[in-house]
């Protein structure tokens, strides 16, 4: 029997025609990689009120989570994760530092998880 996939809610938060992008830490097979803040949905947890917390505690941001902009499936070598990606509006605090704020065709000429390359592409079509 294969294991459920990670239910994970990313966040598109977006700032003057460009969007939040932090690199990727922890997880060794993509470490490195620049990725949309958010995290796991833990079971019973409403997606935007995942999203709202997991952008809080990797950024510090305060976001205001608006409509769904992507959602799929990605099969990595060792598990499977469901995306849903969501507009979001910063409404209190700072981004870090080592965060950027990016337009969309730049994203894609970055090193990204194979599974954010669709929700760029949906990004690049409909700018933020």
């Amino acid at each position: 029997m294969s294991e459920a996939a990670a239910q994970i809610a990313l966040g598109v938060v977006v700032r003057a025609g460009r969007f939040l992008v932090q690199p990727r830490t922890g997880d060794p097979a993509l470490s490195g990689l620049w990725e949309l803040p958010g995290g796991k949905i833990e079971p019973g947890e409403d997606p935007r009120a995942a999203l709202a917390r997991e952008v809080a505690e990797e950024t510090g941001l305060t976001v205001r989570v608006g409509e769904l902009v992507a959602a799929l499936c990605h099969r990595y070598p060792d598990r499977r994760v469901v995306l849903w990606a969501y507009r979001c509006e910063p409404v209190g605090g700072e981004a870090p530092e080592w965060a950027r704020w990016v337009r969309p065709g730049a994203y894609l000429d970055m090193p990204i998880p194979e599974a954010n390359g669709p929700i760029a592409r949906v990004l690049e079509r409909a700018p933020p």
